[in-house]
């Protein structure tokens, strides 16, 4: 499989140092950090809005910190996120939060794509209203909005940034359910997981986890 993100030599201050990972098309990745800080700090550097101290992050091998503005959101446009505070749009409604992205970028919602958002809404619990304001929402709620959001965006990368770590078990185990679902589809993203310490995912069976508690990091391959 190809390679589709590359973290070369990367350090940044108080999370990883000299950290080298190749991650491939379909793979599922878990990295575990000290703490929120160091879980934000990842995050902005492996999407290109923060640089490493040292090394470099790329994504189909160009180098995200050395593309301008524009080359950098044609990029990103192939990366999803869902983090721990969801990134919903407070006066739009949960649809809209949903649908905004395929708007953005392709100018309509297809069939395909209402019936993958109304799906994943329904296996995943959803019974609220899909024109509530995020403002109405639990915190369940919103981290299950942002989640059908970035999948029905089909992302060549899904990053989950500690988006797990608060919601309740059954919630965390039916949104894990659907996040491996996607990596059994043809074309998988690439899903990076990032957790603080030792929660528990049961459901998660990654290819590489990495310990960025460690220092050097700890990185074990699955066999």
């Amino acid at each position: 499989m190809p390679v589709l993100l590359e973290l070369r030599d990367l350090t940044i201050p108080g999370v990883a140092s000299h950290l080298n990972l190749s991650l491939q098309q379909g793979q599922v990745i878990l990295c575990k950090t000290a703490g929120e800080q160091e879980t934000k700090q990842l995050l902005q550097v492996v999407i290109g809005e923060a640089r490493p101290e040292t090394g470099s992050v790329l994504l189909d091998e160009l180098p995200l910190h050395e593309l301008d503005r524009e080359q950098l959101l044609r990029v990103r446009r192939t990366i999803s996120t869902v983090t721990a505070q969801a990134g919903l749009i407070s006066n739009l409604k949960v649809w809209e939060n949903i649908t905004l992205p395929l708007l953005y970028h392709h100018g309509a919602v297809s069939d395909t794509a209402a019936e993958q958002a109304l799906l994943l809404l329904e296996k995943l619990g959803y019974r609220g209203n899909i024109w509530a304001l995020p403002g109405h929402l639990s915190y369940t709620e919103r981290i299950i909005t942002a989640f059908v959001r970035a999948a029905v965006s089909s992302p060549r990368l899904m990053v989950y940034a500690e988006c797990l770590d608060d919601l309740p078990s059954p919630q965390r185990d039916l949104l894990l359910q659907q996040a491996m679902a996607l990596q059994n589809q043809t074309d998988a993203p690439t899903a990076l997981f990032i957790t603080t310490g030792d929660i528990q995912l049961p459901l998660l069976v990654p290819d590489i986890t990495c310990d960025l508690r460690y220092n050097p990091p700890q990185i074990t391959r699955q066999t």
